[in-house]
Order: structure tokens, then C-alpha cells, then sequence
């Protein structure tokens, strides 16, 4: 059986303000916290034992996953201070301790890659560590690599200019690692696998690449995470009968268990609604992500936001695209959200907000 290191810390800064209040990997993603679909893959991979690396809001992420998930035993590795990409894998292997190859990779990614033909591939390559790769648009935002041709990475290049990219080949977030590299990575510091780790194993040729095609998100920010959840809305979210009397849906939408939703409502289309959830008589809530525990009262109309948990929308509010909404947020009755504009956790809305305000 494989064991596994999944780095789950950070701060999560390009999801503030919901990330103040909720760790980035319990955030909702078509039905299941983020770190749900990372431990799914894993699972079903033959993983048997995984080493959560965590750090900010740690105990809210512990209380949600706890120790045992699907049959894989689950620990948790706490740095004290962050210790960039490298460093808690060093510090995570402590509890883990590997003594063949493992797998190492971010917690804030979705994908369907295919681990056990990626495990055959770095077995008969003999690589120390071999790096997932996915093609995309623009890699300006990520780890750029340029493969010879037995795929063995020869340049790693950290955020380039598309001018300067090797290639479209960016570092996907999942590695196949064996034990020896432990070695390089020093103790106490914080140290960077791609810019001080990764460019040695290169020179060595002992770093090898995985291109693979298919399911692939990097949720680092906002706009990412509502591209996922669409994406998965219209081919992974769990299917369930939504004829209710009296609502309106209009496909493709997903609604968490023990959510309500009353005569007149329209939920839908591009609607992801969480657990005890309530869409009162008349409501409207279109292309919006609501967390778990949201409200939204009678006529109000919810269209293109992200709504966090434990949000209370009075009757006759009109949220606008864009809007952002942290957790256990009030909003009064007959208030106007403007686009674009973000309100922070735990304020009590009483005036209309205007567009791309910042409510904190």
C-alpha cells in the first residue's frame, strides 16, 4: 500500500475574505469540502496512510477530516511557522516514514489523473522524483518544464513570462518521491522544491515529468474556485431528484442534504446550494455558489456570488454578480448588493452596498 503527504496548509490570501474565517480545503467544491476530492483520489489509488501538512485554522480542518477517512488512516504534520513547498514534506515524513516511494502533492487541487500508471512510469525510469505535468493556456502563473525526449525534465522554471516559457507543461502539484531525496531538503527553514530541490534533481537527470491530459484544477484564487465547481456541476456533482412541489429548477443544479426550498423558488441553472440550506417562497438564486447553513429569504434574488456559510439574507434583497460573501454574515430585508462588491465575516448588513465595495 502507498502512503501519501498532502500539503494543506497556507493562508490562502487569494480566497480572503471566506478563507479568514474557513480553511481553504473545507471550502465547498459540487458537493464535498475540497480536501475530500484529493483524499477520493488517493483512495482509490491504494493509499493507506496519509500525513495531512497543515498549519492555519489546523484544528478546524482536524475536526472536519478527523483520523480515519474512507479506510486511510490520517495524521496530521503542524509547522509552527510556514515552510514553503519542501520543507513540510521534510517535516511530514517524520510521522510518515517512508521507506519506498510515496506521493506527495497540493491539497488545493482537483484531477483525475491516473496515479497507478504514473507509479509504473517513475518505477521504470528510476527517477528520484517525478513531477505530474498538465498543458495549459497561459503556465505564466506556474512551474514550466521542457522534457527531452525520454522525459526527463531539463529546465524547471518557476513563473515565467510567456516569452520565456519552455513550454506549456506546467508542475501539476502531485509527485512520486522516493526516500533519498528526503536527504536533500534542509531542516528548519523553509526551502522551495521547484526553485532549490527540483533544478538539482534536473541537472542529475533523476527529475522525470508525467504529462497527463484530462481533469485538472489549481484552485488558487476566486475565480478559480467558482470554475471548478461549474465544471464539476456539469459532470461530477451528485445526481439527486430535485422534483419538489412548487420549485423550479433549472438544470444543471446541485442541493445539499437536508436543504429546503419553497413554493415559487428557482434554483438554477448553474446553482450549487449546500446542506441545510433554505430558498424561501420566490426566491431566485442563478450562477451562485451558497455554503453550507445559507438563507435566502422570500423574493430575494441571488445571481452570479459566492455565498459562505451561515449567511442570513433577509426578503426582497438583490445580490449582484460578483458579489463575495464571508460567513455568518446578516443581510436586512430590502437591502441592494452591488457587482463585485465584498462584505467580510460576521457584519450585520443594514444599507445598500455599493458596487465593488469592501465591507469589513
Amino acid at each position: 500500500m502507498m502512503k501519501a503527504i498532502v500539503l494543506s496548509g497556507g493562508f490562502a490570501t487569494r480566497l480572503r475574505p471566506i478563507s479568514y474565517a474557513l480553511p481553504k480545503l473545507l471550502f465547498p467544491v459540487a458537493g464535498k469540502p475540497m480536501i475530500y476530492w484529493t483524499l477520493d483520489l488517493l483512495q482509490e489509488s491504494g493509499v493507506d496512510q496519509v500525513v495531512l501538512a497543515v498549519n492555519y485554522l489546523a484544528d478546524s480542518l482536524r475536526a472536519v477530516v478527523g483520523q480515519k477517512y474512507k479506510g486511510i488512516r490520517i495524521n496530521y504534520s503542524l509547522e509552527d511557522e510556514p515552510l514553503g513547498t519542501g520543507g513540510p514534506i521534510k517535516l511530514a515524513a517524520r510521522m510518515l516514514k517512508p521507506k519506498e516511494t510515496f506521493i506527495a502533492m497540493n491539497g488545493d487541487i482537483i484531477t483525475d489523473i491516473d496515479l497507478n500508471k504514473m507509479i509504473r512510469n517513475h518505477k521504470r525510469s528510476k527517477a528520484v522524483v517525478t513531477d505530474a505535468l498538465h498543458e495549459v493556456r497561459d503556465p505564466s502563473r506556474f512551474g514550466v518544464v521542457k522534457l527531452d525526449p525520454a522525459g526527463r525534465i531539463q529546465r524547471f522554471v518557476e513563473k515565467p513570462t510567456l516569452r520565456e516559457a519552455p513550454s506549456r507543461l506546467v508542475n501539476a502539484g502531485i509527485y512520486l518521491i522516493e526516500p533519498t531525496m528526503l536527504n536533500m531538503i534542509p531542516s528548519g527553514r523553509k526551502v522551495s522544491l521547484e526553485r532549490e530541490i527540483f533544478p538539482i534533481l534536473a541537472k542529475r537527470g533523476r527529475l522525470f515529468g508525467f504529462p497527463f491530459k484530462g481533469q485538472w484544477f489549481d484552485i488558487g484564487n476566486l475565480a478559480d474556485y467558482r470554475k471548478a465547481n461549474f465544471a464539476l456541476l456539469r459532470g461530477h456533482a451528485p445526481k439527486r431528484d430535485l422534483q419538489r412541489r412548487g420549485t423550479r429548477f433549472k438544470q444543471p443544479v446541485f442541493l445539499g442534504e437536508q436543504t429546503k426550498t419553497e413554493t415559487a423558488a428557482t434554483v438554477g441553472p448553474n446553482a450549487l446550494v449546500g446542506r441545510n440550506c433554505v430558498i424561501r417562497r420566490g426566491a431566485h438564486v442563478v450562477d451562485s455558489i451558497l455554503f453550507d447553513r445559507v438563507t435566502i429569504g422570500e423574493r430575494s434574488i441571488v445571481s452570479g456570488a459566492i455565498i459562505a456559510s451561515s449567511v442570513l439574507v433577509g426578503k426582497n434583497v438583490r445580490i449582484e454578480p460578483g458579489t463575495i460573501i464571508s460567513p455568518n454574515v446578516k443581510i436586512s430585508d430590502g437591502i441592494r448588493i452591488g457587482k463585485d462588491a465584498i462584505i467580510h465575516p460576521y457584519k450585520e448588513i443594514t444599507a445598500n452596498v455599493r458596487p465593488r465595495a469592501n465591507v469589513m
